[in-house]
């Protein structure tokens, strides 16, 4: 990496130099610039097992909060957004971020804050008498959105990510943890609206189980337990072990079988969840209509502008022993290129992931065990120090690659067809609520 002074700086500049939006480009210029030289390094970097690991846990860490969001947005959309939606909006986010993006790092996937969007857009629709109207709509606001994606990085305005402290980055992924925890608790409830208080019960059992069994391998890369190779795979492989575990346990013949917990529900692959084409017709909104959602889409882009980069920022936090640049303006135009497409083809919009982000650095990430001694002398018996010893785990070394990001994409995309929608099918719906409690509360400490 080329330690020399950057080039890009607005110190000591004056007139109207000084003024960002004057200067359109500039910051995308020097992040394609900064990133540019690494890309060949970025694909022959990933032919390693941190990356193979990264790939299967991030693969389950994005595909299952999209589907139990996927959920919440069927519920509350009138059945417009279903499992399809959620996999090509992630799908697609996967491979342009992966393959284009200057922060490879960083998962772009649906979050709980553009579900929570979707079914507010949905509810005033619904209360203007106008819900019919509610694909164009939610295209148009998709559309007006990238529109002030494009412009907030063509005119530089992700520099003032500066000014982000880490407590206000904290505090929001503390905010966003706990979204997901009570998404997790409204999931349960439903359980017991949609079926019997016996499926309700087994979902809360499911749910909790999911969460402690996920959460307690992940704990084993830091204990003393096992060996280090049976501790390693433990960790990195927690998501599948418990996904795959407690989706059998709910089908074991006899009584838990018959208890018939409600599984995910799918559609045709390849095909969008309602009848309709994947091009949503929006030149058939009246004018009205398009300007009524020009404000709502300049409110999209401040949440994209906050979310998508407090992402990026958590991604490279200080803990993690990075040595690439980033690039925050070209990324930001990309997310506009991303919601345009998105809400041509009517997708929930992806984003910057906040709890998963660092989760996708940190799987890439190799630690050593090092072990510390401490001397403690008692003061009555000076002459006989106390030896403590303890394990410590070190991040040494970060898989500063694309490999994992594009490969987890095409597993989403594998994921769309037949054989794995039928797959898909026999996971529980409670089990979702288990990822929001673990995504969740993963992301509060």
């Amino acid at each position: 990496m080329d330690s020399g002074p950057d080039p890009y700086t607005w110190d000591g500049v004056s007139g109207w130099k000084s003024y960002r939006m004057l200067r359109p480009g500039r910051g995308m210029y020097y992040d394609v610039r900064r990133r540019l030289p690494f890309y060949w390094s970025d694909i022959t970097d990933g032919f390693n097992y941190r990356t193979f690991a990264a790939t299967v846990r991030m693969y389950f860490v994005n595909l299952l909060p999209a589907l139990a969001f996927q959920l919440d947005m069927t519920r509350q959309t009138g059945g417009y957004f279903g499992v399809n939606e959620a996999l090509f909006a992630s799908a697609l986010a996967a491979i342009v971020f992966s393959t284009l993006g200057a922060q490879p790092l960083t998962i772009v996937g649906i979050t709980g804050l553009i579900s929570l969007f979707n079914y507010t857009i949905y509810a005033i629709a619904e209360r203007q008498h106008v819900a019919h109207l509610y694909p164009e709509f939610i295209c148009w606001v998709s559309i007006w959105a990238a529109v002030t994606h494009w412009i907030a990085s063509l005119g530089n305005l992700c520099d003032y990510m500066r000014y982000i402290t880490d407590f206000s980055s904290n505090c929001f992924g503390a905010y966003v943890g706990i979204i997901y925890m009570i998404k997790g608790v409204e999931e349960l409830i439903d359980e017991f609206t949609i079926s019997t208080p016996a499926a309700g019960f087994l979902g809360i059992v499911v749910a909790l189980c999911y969460w402690f069994t996920v959460y307690g391998l992940e704990l084993t890369g830091g204990t003393i337990l096992f060996s280090p190779v049976l501790r390693k795979v433990l960790s990195d492989y927690a998501y599948p072990i418990a996904t795959i575990f407690w989706t059998g346990f709910v089908h074991i013949p006899g009584t838990l079988k018959r208890v018939g917990v409600p599984r995910l529900p799918v559609t045709r692959a390849f095909h969008p969840t309602v009848d309709r084409s994947w091009i949503v017709p929006f030149w058939n909104l009246p004018a009205k209509w398009v300007f009524v959602a020009l404000p709502i889409g300049i409110l999209l882009t401040m949440l994209f502008y906050y979310d998508h980069n407090v992402s990026s920022l958590s991604a490279q936090a200080k803990q993690f022993p990075l040595k690439k640049p980033a690039g925050f303006h070209w990324d930001f135009f990309l997310l506009g290129c991303t919601s345009f497409i998105s809400g041509i083809l009517g997708l929930p919009l992806p984003n910057g992931l906040v709890p998963q982000a660092p989760v996708h650095t940190d799987a890439c990430t190799d630690y050593k065990d090092h072990l510390t001694i401490t001397h403690l002398t008692s003061p009555s018996d000076p002459s006989n120090p106390i030896e403590i010893h303890e394990k410590v785990v070190v991040p040494e070394d970060v898989k500063e690659q694309r490999v994992s990001h594009f490969l987890m994409g095409l597993g989403i995309v594998g994921t769309m067809t037949g054989p794995l929608l039928a797959a898909l099918h026999t996971l529980p719906r409670a089990l979702f609520a288990g990822v929001f409690f673990v995504v969740g509360f993963g992301g509060l400490p």
